[in-house]
């Protein structure tokens, strides 16, 4: 991948057989290979559009460092997720009645491709809908994985946003008290405390999370398995503790959608070096493994889990 400021970063660039000339309206790729030249035409206002041919044509993936206004809206909803996440958030968001007139939100926004897919949604909205309300993407990041988030901090600025960053020792914390049990509930605990937190602090009433139907499903299921209830993860609740909203708009987008436009836009994931999130003895990884293995024989499974306890979700 390459990074650029705009498209006359590209000129004279090399990438396997292609060449990139720039002109004042056009792109030239020469084709050492093929012993051809190819010339797209583009405009200021429709970089973005070039950017995608250019990736079609030569396999180049481009990250443009600033996003205009005007195409801000045409980057994030890109094609063909309307039916995989656009609509489903659209229901939820309706459903549950997410967001309302005056709102302040703030996003945990982890680094993983579900908190920004969120952050996308909530950009989206924001400028299609009526409604105004502010935007707050909030970061709590371990020290002990160093300052690994300045991508994040850019790609925020892309979208208009401050990414406000609060470090803690959570490894410390969690993962050197052997004592520990169930480190995954307790991170995921003080986690939301340092966010609702900040929220009290800076007068913030709404928190969105990247929360998901297979987030949803398979904590159901880790509850009836292991715990012998049916509590379940709701899209919207008010934390009565910390007195603010909290909302889910992936509610109904299953992570395979997140994961295919994560890819697609290729957002700034950060890596999990969480060595509970893959390990022999993780339960959500073996509720994860069990779903899986039925959806080859039901496809459908998730949505069918998931209406079946859709009277728990209010």
């Amino acid at each position: 991948m390459i990074k650029i400021n705009s498209i006359y970063d590209l000129n004279n660039y090399n990438f396997e057989n292609f060449k990139f000339i720039i002109n004042d309206n056009n792109v030239q790729i020469n084709n050492s290979k093929e012993k051809c030249n190819i010339t797209i035409e583009y405009n200021t206002n429709k970089i973005l559009k070039t950017i995608e041919t250019i990736e079609k044509l030569t396999g180049l993936k481009i990250q443009l460092s600033s996003i205009s206004s005007d195409e801000l809206l045409s980057f994030i909803e890109n094609k063909g997720f309307s039916k995989t996440l656009w609509n489903p958030i659209g229901k939820a968001m309706h459903q549950y009645n997410m967001i309302e007139e005056g709102d302040r939100v703030a996003v945990g926004v982890s680094g993983g491709k579900d908190s920004l897919t969120v952050l996308n949604a909530l950009v989206r909205i924001q400028k299609i809908s009526k409604v105004n309300f502010e935007i707050i993407p909030i970061h709590i990041h371990p020290v002990e994985e160093g300052s690994k988030y300045g991508d994040i901090i850019e790609y925020c600025k892309n979208l208009g946003l401050t990414l406000q960053v609060f470090e803690t020792t959570l490894s410390e914390m969690l993962f050197e008290n052997k004592d520990i049990k169930n480190p995954c509930f307790l991170c995921a605990r003080i986690r939301r405390g340092l966010l609702y937190r900040v929220m009290k602090e800076q007068n913030i009433n709404k928190l969105a999370l990247g929360h998901h139907k297979d987030d949803i499903i398979e904590t159901f299921l880790l509850n009836v398995f292991y715990q012998g209830n049916m509590n379940v993860m709701k899209p919207k609740y008010i934390s009565e503790e910390y007195g603010v909203t909290v909302i889910r708009p992936l509610a109904f987008v299953e992570e395979k959608d997140t994961i295919k436009y994560s890819k697609k836009l290729n957002l700034p994931i950060l890596p999990n070096e969480c060595p509970y999130e893959t390990s022999d003895n993780s339960r959500r990884l073996k509720v994860k493994n069990i779903i899986k293995e039925i959806s080859q024989e039901n496809p459908e499974i998730r949505s069918v889990i998931l209406n079946s306890i859709k009277e728990l979700l209010y």
